[in-house]
């Protein structure tokens, strides 16, 4: 069975984008949407990270939060990552995707995960010290 569906089997929402589309959702004061809808942008990624784990989702630290919304195909357009510590959270790492709309909300259901998978080689390359017939 794949990882990733044994991550997020059983759950109500089976992919990021439908996750990060119920938190933004209820309102939160550290992540929301800009003015038109289009973009979203968070300045905690702790809170972020519990909120997605409350969820079902494995998100332990900012570099797994940062695979699934590359995963996903959204762009980061800001990183707070990059500026000095924060602590009144001033900062904001802004993200979008062109099918992840506030006033579509089913948008966000045909966002699928990209996996890019590395062509593995079929034969291993020989050299002259690897010829079989010397043994």
């Amino acid at each position: 069975m794949d990882i990733y569906k044994l991550i997020t089997l059983n759950q109500p929402y089976a992919t990021f984008p439908q996750a990060l589309y119920k938190i933004l959702s209820e309102g939160h004061p550290w992540i929301e949407w800009n003015k038109d809808g289009t973009k979203i942008r968070y300045n905690d990624p702790d809170r972020l990270m519990r909120e997605l784990q409350a969820l079902g989702f494995k998100a332990q630290d900012s570099a797994s939060l940062s695979k699934n919304f590359n995963d996903y195909g959204f762009k980061r357009l800001s990183d707070a990552r990059k500026s000095r510590y924060d602590p009144w959270r001033s900062n904001w790492t802004v993200f979008a995707h062109q099918n992840f709309l506030r006033e579509h909300p089913e948008s966000a259901n045909g966002i699928q995960r990209r996996r890019s998978r590395r062509p593995r080689s079929q034969s291993k390359k020989s050299s002259p010290c690897s010829d079989d017939s010397s043994w």
